[in-house]
């Protein structure tokens, strides 16, 4: 059993690195369970940017948004490109 509990887990990894890998690739629908949706205020304060620099990313199609009612929504897996951005540039 304890050989199976291993598999499961090794499976369930993989299946994760996949997801990550096309969400950041393709901006598809696909999510993880447990991968938190972020609203605008969220995105700004976790990739450190104003306002302004939010809105220009949104129109040039960088971040691109779930419309919802009560603003944007965004799964935190699919920013994973532009946090390693503002990383490199000091941001976060």
């Amino acid at each position: 059993m304890n050989k199976i509990d291993a598999l499961l887990d090794v499976l369930s990894k993989i299946y994760q690195i996949l997801v990550l890998v096309y969400n950041s690739k393709y901006h598809g629908s696909l999510v993880f369970d447990e991968d938190p949706q972020m609203d605008r205020q969220e995105v700004k304060d976790y990739l450190g940017i104003s306002e302004s620099t939010y809105k220009r990313k949104v129109k040039e199609g960088v971040l691109k948004p779930q419309k919802l009612p009560g603003g944007d929504k965004y799964f935190k897996s699919q920013l994973l490109s532009e946090f390693k951005e503002s990383r490199r540039r000091g941001r976060v």
